[in-house]
């Protein structure tokens, strides 16, 4: 059983090697944020994002995706009784599937689904953690400049039981390859 799974291991390992045309892309983009609810107000957001994908047809690539994204709170004035009420900043690292779909040598759509892990420690005056973290979905619409380049517009949505998170982004990837 061991010669087996180690037969099958190494044949994975080398299939992902040749199939890795699309290859190592690292990322960055700049958001803004939309509708997230429960009070929780914020001004602006980046994100970085790396992936690895591997080419399954010369169309459709998939493969894993993560990185780091922070989104900066808002103040805002609640009444006269409470004052200004701050939305703490909320850091996420998402752990995600992707796939990219290639219309043309010139257009890509794609997705990345996973779970985002919150780094935020932000507590209420209850001693509720604000951001647990949640499902993560991101899809996105790439216009290829060359090879190496690609301009960017995507979506990123976060969601938990009690906590919405949404932002539209622009942003620019380069394939390491």
């Amino acid at each position: 059983m061991k010669k087996q799974l180690s037969t099958f291991i190494l044949a994975l390992t080398f299939s992902a090697f040749t199939f890795s045309q699309s290859g190592f892309n690292i990322g960055g983009s700049i958001g803004f944020p939309y509708e997230n609810y429960d009070g929780y107000d914020f001004s602006f957001a980046f994100s970085v994002d790396a992936n690895y994908l591997f080419e399954v047809n010369q169309q459709f690539n998939i493969g894993l995706a993560s990185g780091y994204g922070q989104a900066f709170g808002d103040s805002y004035y609640v009444g006269p009784f409470y004052g200004n009420f701050d939305t703490p900043d909320f850091q996420y690292v998402p752990v995600a599937a992707a796939a990219r779909f290639n219309v043309n040598r010139r257009m890509v759509f794609g997705a990345d689904i996973g779970y985002a892990i919150s780094v935020t420690s932000a507590k209420d005056n209850f001693n509720n953690k604000y951001y647990d973290g949640g499902f993560y979905w991101r899809p996105m619409f790439g216009f290829n400049l060359n090879e190496r380049f690609q301009l960017n517009f995507n979506y990123i949505g976060i969601s938990d039981y009690y906590f919405y998170y949404s932002a539209f982004n622009l942003g620019f990837t380069v394939n390491i390859n």
